[in-house]
């Protein structure tokens, strides 16, 4: 075998291979040069809240139905119309039958609930809407919690928001002409209500409503403590209202439910005293509910109770939405602080000359911008819009829609990328 050959194509070939590389080298360096090297997004404007988790309680004028004796496992109580309903004085508000069966019962619960549904739109209750725009902004709206009630694995919600769709899109449909009359469907779902709780034996007493109010099946027991009439009181204390919420619950065995005889009802939390001149004097507040579905919701401050390292705030609200959980004990978040201003990455902050700024992109030229930063959060600097104080002499604040630089090297004011 010739390996003097062998060795002199090995060289050739090694030779080759480096010279390749070479170019290769040269070419990468050469187009990092002439090629842009920023990555840009277009500066927009953003609002971030800040707020604080504390629990919480509610208090309403409530009144217990009872039945005439305790009722047995081997007994169903039927409520007869959906939770929430505003009844009359008078009205049919359960049943309680000799059969007990689970499955029926939720059946029968469904049905009385598209039933209640039905009659409402039947009979051109559409209070509230102005117009079919407004409808189906409700209908995006609803779909979108659908969607993430699906997301986060909550059954729970999803039920109540198809009723909630159900009833928008019904409304939608009256609103249109489309269809004003469903009394063939509420027939049709009463047979099918009867056929069920025919089931069950025969009915052993109806409960009636004996003031007017809203129905709502769950009793806690804490109906007669966590009242309204307490909270009202002018001469109450921090501490009175302390050992009001450490009362034990008083429970009826006769229980079949209760009447919310006022729409008004109260929130009750506590907060550190680092709160107390944020709401004070404020009026009012925003407060987010997080059980079941999230719902914001903005409260009169009604009364502030101090109690030395912590406080006492009183909230009232006459707006009662749709399906919304009325469990006493509520985690709710306070809206502290809202700020408005320019979303921009840490990463994309420098700082120059001891100003804080960053480098946009004004067609092919780099451009530092001055900011004046409101807060930091979640790896975002949050920048005013229009600052009030002139900038740094010779530069002018950053603007909406300009060309955010967020990623790139050796950048200075006035740089012309090529390429």
């Amino acid at each position: 075998m010739d390996t003097a050959y062998l060795k002199r194509v090995g060289l050739y070939v090694a030779g080759a291979l480096l010279s390749v590389c070479l170019v290769f080298y040269l070419g990468f360096h050469l187009w990092r040069t002439f090629t842009r090297e920023v990555e840009i997004q277009p500066v927009s404007e953003t609002t971030v809240e800040k707020t604080t988790e504390t629990g919480g309680y509610i208090f309403r004028s409530e009144q217990t139905l009872l039945l005439s004796a305790a009722s047995s496992a081997d007994n169903t109580l039927f409520p007869m119309v959906s939770e929430g309903r505003r009844l009359s004085k008078g009205a049919q508000a359960a049943r309680l039958y000799t059969g007990s069966s689970v499955d029926v019962r939720a059946k029968v619960a469904e049905i009385d609930q598209k039933i209640a549904l039905l009659q409402e739109c039947s009979g051109g209750d559409v209070q509230g809407l102005k117009d079919s725009q407004t409808i189906d902004e409700e209908i995006v709206s609803i779909l979108s919690r659908i969607r993430s009630a699906g997301d986060n694995g909550k059954a729970a919600d999803l039920g109540m928001q198809r009723a909630a769709f159900l009833e928008a899109v019904n409304k939608r449909m009256i609103l249109t002409g489309l269809d004003t009359d469903f009394g063939s469907e509420i027939a049709s779902l009463q047979a099918q209500r009867d056929s069920l709780v025919a089931g069950l034996g025969s009915c052993l007493e109806t409960i009636e409503t004996p003031v007017s109010g809203y129905y709502y099946s769950d009793c806690d027991g804490y109906e007669s403590v966590f009242t309204a009439d307490f909270l009202m009181d002018a001469d109450l204390t921090y501490q009175g209202l302390m050992d009001q919420l450490q009362a034990a619950p008083v429970p009826e065995d006769r229980a079949a439910g209760k009447i919310v005889t006022d729409s008004q009802w109260f929130l009750v939390c506590t907060l550190d005293r680092q709160y107390l001149d944020t709401y004070k004097d404020a009026g009012s507040c925003t407060v987010y509910f997080s059980a079941g579905e999230e719902y914001r919701l903005d409260m009169e401050i009604y009364k502030i109770l101090e109690g030395g390292e912590r406080f006492a705030i009183i909230l009232t609200t006459r707006v009662m939405p749709a399906g919304f959980d009325f469990s006493r004990t509520q985690t709710v978040r306070f809206l502290t602080a809202e700020y408005t201003g320019f979303q921009i990455p840490v990463s994309a902050v420098r700082i120059v000359d001891g100003i804080t700024g960053v480098y946009v992109l004004d067609g092919s030229t780099v451009a530092f911008r001055p900011i004046s930063s409101l807060i930091v959060t979640d790896g975002y600097y949050i920048a005013e819009t229009n600052p009030e104080k002139d900038p740094p002499q010779g530069y002018q604040w950053l603007a909406q829609h300009e060309n955010l630089i967020t990623e790139g090297r050796a950048l200075y004011h006035g740089k012309v990328l090529s390429g």
